[in-house]
C-alpha cells in the first residue's frame, strides 16, 4: 500500500527479505521523508503512505574509498571528482554468511536449509554540472535476494497444511537506471525531467503450492515545473507516462484469500495456471498552487488526474494542504486528499481473480503541529484519520469482490535531537487504531497490522572522539491473531483437520520489545582517512517476540514461533 521513490525515481523495494536490511548504503542517504497521510498530488497510486528518499551527491574534494566488512557482509564505496564539474560514486555490497553456514546447518524437524538467505545490492551516481542552473545526473541501483529450504512430508512444520511439502525457493532481483535533468530556466521557472528504466524478475517455487516466474520491464518519463507566478502564487505542474511489459507464468494451488479471511489452506485447493504477456500504459498529471495568502498562512490546493489501460480506469483526485506559522518556531499543518489504488494482479487476473474489480478508495485527513527548540531539539505531532472503501475481499462466486471497508486513525509524535555536542537521536510514539469491515455482514474486525501503541527510541552518544555508543529500543503492542477453539477431521482428506476459529484477530501476542546496541571504536580520525571498528548486538535482551503459532496436526498443541533471536556482529570500516 506504500509508494517508494529515491531522487525523483520510483524504487521497486527498499529492504532485503521484506524489512531486515536496507538496500541502500546508509552512507549515501542524505535525508528521507515519510508521508503517512494527506500527501500532495505529486504522489499517488496508493492508499497508504509515501517514502521519499534523497541520496546525497558525490563528494568533489578528492577521490576516496570506503570499505566496510563484518561477519555478515562486505561493502565498498568509491567516489570523487572526475573533472572540475563532474563527480561520481559507486557502491556495492554482498552478504556471505551462507558461505560459512551452507554445509553446517543440520536438518531440523524435517526442514533443511539448502540455500541460506543471501543478498546483494549496489548504487551509483554520476553528476555533471553543465552550467549554472543546469545539472545532469545518471543514477542506478539494484538488489537481489535468494533463499531455499526443503520441507519433508512428515515435518511437523506443515502438519496443518500437508500439501505445502516440497522445495521452497525464491529469487528476486531488480535493476534500475535513471537520467535526471535539473534546469533553472530563469528566476521564475525551474524544471526537473526524468527518464527511468527498471527490470525486475521473481522466480519462486513453493512446495506443493506451485511455482511462479515473473519478468517485467518498466519505462517512465516524468516531468515537473515550478513557476513563480507572482509574490503570492507558485504553480507546480507535473506529469508522467509509464509503460510496463510483464511476462507471467503462474502455476499455483491457491484459494482466494483476503483480509477478512481467517486462514488460507492450500491443502485440497484447485491447481490453476495462467501464462500471459501484457503491456500496461499509465498516465498521471497534477497541478498544485503554493498560495502564500499571508506571511503566516500558506495553502496548497491541487488535483491529480491518473489512469491506465489495463483495467481501463481514470480518476480525478482533489488534494488540499495548509501551513500556518504561529511563530518563527511553531508551525501548524493540515491536509485532506482522496486516493485510489488498483487491486493486485492475482486479484484481477481472469484465472486467479476477478477482472471486474474496482479500485480501492481512501480519504485522508490530518492536522499537526511542529515546534523547534534550542540545542537541536524539535517536536512534530500529527493526528490523522483515513477511511477506506471498495477493499478487495474473497468471494465464493467471483473469487474476489470489493466488499471491504475500514478506517484507521492515530496520533504520531516525533521528538528529534540533532547532533550538537555529544547526543543525537529521536523518539517516535504512535497511538492508533485500525479496523476492517465486511460490508456484506456488517462485521467489524481488528486489522492484521493494528498496533495501538508503537514506540521507537534511537540514540547515539559520543563519549569522546574515540568511543561512541548507539542504541535502538523498539516496543509495540503485540500483533493480533485469531484463536483456535478446536478442530474436526476433514471427511475427504485423511489425517487433515479443519480448525474452528474464534472471532478474527480477537487475541494478541505478548507486547513486542527489542533492544539493539552498537559500540564504535575509532582508531584514527585524520583529514584523509578514518578507521572504525564496531561491535553490534541485536535483540540484546533475547526476547522471544512471537510472530505466530505452530500447531500440531489436530490443533491440540501449539508452540510460539519467535522472531529475531539475539545475535552479534563484528566489523571494521575504513575510509582512505
Amino acid at each position: 500500500d506504500n509508494y517508494f521513490q529515491a531522487d525523483f525515481a520510483p524504487v521497486g523495494y527498499l529492504f532485503h527479505f521484506g524489512g531486515a536490511i536496507s538496500v541502500f548504503n546508509t552512507d549515501l542517504i542524505e535525508s528521507f521523508n515519510i508521508y503517512q497521510s494527506a500527501y500532495g498530488p505529486e504522489f499517488g497510486g496508493v492508499t497508504g503512505g509515501v517514502f521519499d528518499i534523497t541520496l546525497r551527491e558525490p563528494k568533489k574534494d578528492r577521490f576516496r574509498s570506503t570499505f566496510d566488512v563484518s561477519i555478515f557482509q562486505a561493502g565498498a564505496l568509491f567516489e570523487g571528482p572526475i573533472t572540475e564539474n563532474q563527480s561520481f560514486y559507486l557502491s556495492g555490497r554482498i552478504s556471505y554468511l551462507d558461505l560459512f553456514l551452507g554445509d553446517q546447518l543440520p536438518e531440523e524437524d524435517g526442514v533443511k536449509i539448502e540455500q541460506f538467505p543471501k543478498y546483494s545490492d549496489y548504487q551509483g551516481k554520476y553528476v555533471w554540472k553543465v552550467s549554472n542552473g543546469n545539472n545532469f545526473t545518471f543514477q542506478f541501483n539494484g538488489a537481489s535476494d535468494t533463499a531455499q529450504i526443503e520441507i519433508s512430508e512428515d515435518s511437523e512444520e506443515i502438519a496443518t497444511d500437508p500439501d505445502v511439502a516440497g522445495t521452497f525457493y525464491n529469487s528476486t532481483a531488480m535493476h534500475e537506471q535513471a537520467i535526471v535533468w535539473d534546469s533553472d530556466i530563469n528566476s521564475r521557472l525551474t524544471t526537473k525531467t526524468l527518464l527511468s528504466h527498471r527490470r525486475a524478475n521473481n522466480v519462486g517455487e513453493f512446495g506443493g503450492v506451485g511455482d511462479i516466474k515473473v519478468e517485467s520491464q518498466d519505462v517512465m518519463l516524468k516531468h515537473q515545473s515550478d513557476y513563480v507566478l507572482n509574490d503570492a502564487h507558485t504553480v507546480v505542474l507535473g506529469g508522467q507516462f509509464a509503460r510496463a511489459n510483464v511476462d507471467l507464468d503462474l502455476n499455483l494451488q491457491l484459494p482466494p484469500c483476503g483480509e477478512l479471511d481467517v486462514e488460507c489452506f492450500v491443502t485440497g485447493a484447485e491447481q490453476l495456471s495462467s501464462n500471459e504477456r501484457f503491456d500496461v500504459s499509465s498516465y498521471r498529471a497534477y497541478i498544485k498552487d503554493n498560495w502564500y495568502v499571508t506571511d503566516r498562512l500558506t495553502l496548497y490546493p491541487g488535483f491529480a488526474l491518473h489512469g491506465e489501460n489495463y483495467l481501463d480506469k481514470w480518476f480525478l483526485e482533489p488534494r488540499l494542504a495548509m501551513e500556518y506559522s504561529l511563530s518563527e518556531r511553531t508551525l501548524l499543518t493540515a491536509g485532506f486528499g482522496q486516493y485510489q489504488q488498483s487491486p493486485d494482479y492475482l486479484e484481477s487476473d481472469a484465472v486467479f481473480g476477478n477482472p471486474a474489480l474496482k479500485y480501492s478508495v481512501a480519504y485522508h485527513g490530518q492536522i499537526g503541529i511542529q515546534r523547534d527548540f534550542a540545542n537541536g531539539w524539535d517536536v512534530k505531532s500529527e493526528l490523522y484519520y483515513k477511511s477506506f472503501d471498495d477493499l478487495v475481499t474473497s468471494d465464493e462466486q467471483t473469487r474476489y469482490s470489493n466488499d471491504g471497508a475500514g478506517y484507521a486513525y492515530g496520533l504520531d509524535t516525533l521528538i528529534r535531537k540533532n547532533m550538537t555536542e555529544k547526543l543525537s537521536g529521536w523518539a517516535a510514539v504512535s497511538l492508533s487504531e485500525a479496523r476492517r469491515e465486511d460490508k456484506r455482514t456488517g462485521e467489524v474486525i481488528v486489522f492484521d497490522h493494528d498496533q495501538p501503541v508503537n514506540v521507537s527510541l534511537v540514540g547515539n552518544y559520543e563519549f569522546n572522539p574515540t568511543w561512541s555508543l548507539g542504541a535502538k529500543l523498539w516496543v509495540h503492542s503485540g500483533s493480533p491473531y485469531t484463536p483456535v477453539l478446536g478442530a474436526t477431521e476433514d471427511p475427504d482428506i485423511e489425517g487433515f483437520y479443519r480448525p474452528q476459529y474464534g472471532k478474527i484477530n480477537s487475541d494478541r501476542f505478548p507486547a513486542y520489545h527489542r533492544l539493539d546496541l552498537r559500540l564504535n571504536r575509532t582508531f584514527s580520525r585524520k583529514k584523509d582517512n578514518t578507521t572504525t571498528a564496531y561491535f553490534e548486538l541485536l535483540n540484546v535482551l533475547g526476547t522471544e517476540n512471537g510472530s505466530g503459532y505452530d500447531y500440531n496436526a489436530d490443533y491440540t498443541e501449539r508452540t510460539l514461533v519467535p522472531q529475531l533471536e539475539g545475535i552479534f556482529s563484528l566489523g571494521i570500516k575504513a575510509t582512505f
